[in-house]
């Protein structure tokens, strides 16, 4: 686009050069010939037509003007050709215009032969005037009346422009080649920038790719040509740096935090239990109990968060490896299959093979163990859960989990994806309201979407779909290859 637009502004400005050194000669040409005309055409009017056959006769001598001057018997000129002499000539054929009106403009091609200057005898080359080759006039012709508005006679007057159409020639061959010629050459530099330009700018969404995967040690890379690119490759090393100071600083405090409240709480759960089992109380064991689960479900929140936040930060990409899901969801549906059937709940699998995403194991099952106990949870009894493995229209891997209960409301789907959001107001159901964060947290890690759409609409209710879309195989790159910190 550079390019076109660079030979555009060219063409246009030596388009004014043509029209600055050509355009404007021809029409001072045109305007002298018109001069010329009404001058000749007042002169016939006054002293007739032999006075105007006397001037056009001393005129043709003179080596810048052509002219013709026809009646009915006879012509004169530098213009006349050898061909009006032969038997049969009709006058007035090389007049161009209607007797009565205004002349009116021509163009004149013709050969000039061994003339010498003051020597009105020229030889013509064709019958007429159209054929005339080598020299070029611009000319006015028309036709001398009566005052019946009969024609008396066909007049042409002229001017060589040989001279200034050659030079038009010269200028409009420059003024196409140099368009040419700055056409490839800008097309050239538009390339080569183009490509300079697309490299460093791939650079950058490589580094952004890599930063959003976990890898908080790349850098975008600097030539320190302190351009605009290199000035924010800068800016984004500087800000890159401050984010991994933050975040080692977050996970040494969260490391400490899980070290000093992890042990305690482990130690509180072991002297509950303990001290249950020493009591001969049933009812005060029975607390301590409740109070050790307690404790223990505590732990489990702890350490969902803890994994949630690891997950977040990309810890685990290194781990993914190219597999085919299909091992890992027909053990999920081995394991889950006997706890929808006492749920009460129809089961059903559809997972075919060859198909292969870029995942980690022990994460992915992870994953679909959530979302399939999150379909027992709450899908009323007789209700169907189904797990799938499909590629969709788009050639992506969708692994999905749907049921027919009574769904999520479409405002509420991309809030329960939130850490400790609950639909159940009164939270009476079993759950800290992690399951779907800690799917989000998978899905993010593995650049797939994490998408929640109407399931298997029954009387029960309209279902939920929940799908994991995995990126195509050629988008993906586990980290763990990346062995080099600057972004090249």
């Amino acid at each position: 686009m550079g390019a076109v637009l660079f030979v555009v502004s060219l063409f246009f400005s030596l388009g004014y050069v043509y029209y600055a050194t050509v355009t404007t000669e021809l029409r001072e040409v045109d305007r002298d010939i018109e001069a010329e005309v009404e001058a000749l055409k007042t002169a016939y009017e006054e002293n007739g037509l032999a006075y105007i056959a006397r001037i056009i006769n001393i005129r043709s001598g003179a080596y810048e003007g052509r002219y013709l001057l026809e009646t009915r018997t006879r012509y004169l000129g530098n213009l006349a050709s050898t061909s009006m002499d032969e038997e049969g000539y009709k006058p007035f054929t090389l007049i161009n215009g209607e007797p009565g009106k205004p002349f009116v403009s021509m163009r004149i091609e013709y050969t000039l032969e061994n003339r010498d200057l003051g020597d009105s005898s020229d030889a013509v080359s064709s019958s007429d005037i159209k054929g005339f080759q080598n020299r070029r006039i611009n000319a006015l012709s028309g036709f001398l009346v009566n005052d019946n508005g009969d024609p008396v006679a066909g007049l042409i007057v002229g001017r060589d422009v040989e001279e200034i159409m050659s030079k038009a020639d010269i200028v409009r061959n420059a003024i196409v080649t140099s368009s040419l010629i700055a056409f490839v050459l800008g097309l050239l530099s538009s390339i080569f920038v183009s490509r300079r330009f697309s490299r460093r700018i791939e650079a950058f969404n490589r580094l952004a790719t890599d930063v959003r995967s976990g890898q908080l040690d790349r850098r975008a890379p600097r030539n320190y040509s302190e351009d605009e690119l290199d000035l924010l490759a800068d800016h984004l090393n500087n800000m890159l740096d401050h984010i991994d100071r933050l975040m080692k600083a977050m996970r040494y405090a969260g490391d400490s935090i899980a070290h000093d409240l992890r042990s305690p709480l482990t130690r509180l759960r072991t002297r509950l239990e303990s001290t249950a089992g020493e009591l001969n109380n049933q009812e005060a064991s029975e607390a301590l109990y409740a109070a050790a689960d307690d404790a223990d479900q505590l732990l489990s929140t702890f350490d969902k968060v803890l994994r949630i936040a690891r997950l977040e930060a990309g810890e685990q990409r290194e781990m993914l490896q190219e597999l085919d899901p299909k091992i890992v969801l027909e053990d999920m549906a081995e394991f889950y299959e006997p706890a929808c059937e006492d749920a009460k709940l129809e089961f059903s699998a559809d997972i075919p093979s060859g198909l292969v995403i870029l995942a980690d194991r022990g994460l992915l099952s992870q994953a679909v163990s959530n979302l399939l106990e999150n379909a027992i949870k709450y899908t009323p009894e007789g209700g169907k859960v189904k797990l799938q493995l499909e590629r969709n229209s788009a050639n992506r891997v969708v692994i999905s989990v749907t049921d027919d209960g009574p769904g999520i409301p479409a405002p509420d789907r991309e809030r329960v994806k939130e850490r400790f959001v609950r639909l159940d107001k009164s939270r009476t159901a079993p759950g800290s309201g992690l399951g779907l964060a800690m799917v989000d947290a998978i899905a993010t890690l593995h650049e797939a979407e994490f998408e929640l759409k109407d399931g298997m609409e029954s009387e029960l209710g309209p279902g939920l779909s929940v799908q994991i879309v995995f990126p195509r195989r050629r988008h993906l790159r586990p980290a763990g290859r990346q062995k080099t910190k600057t972004v090249q």
